[in-house]
């Protein structure tokens, strides 16, 4: 293995946790901002975030 390829594997070992903290504590209404700015309808995310329509309306509004 190369200190290139050992580093880079350092670099991803170090940030995974802080991505996951960041991942876990995302709120509803950051995801469905996060997707709709994705593209996503309302609906798409109205199903993935087990919600109405509605309720993801009243999230991004």
């Amino acid at each position: 293995m190369t200190i290139t390829c050992i580093a880079a594997w350092a670099v991803a070992l170090l940030l995974l946790p802080i991505v996951i903290l960041l991942w876990a504590t995302e709120s509803r209404e950051q995801r469905a901002r996060r997707w709709r700015a994705a593209g996503w309808t309302q609906q798409a995310i109205a199903d993935r975030l087990g919600c109405s329509r509605t309720t993801v309306r009243r999230l991004l509004a």
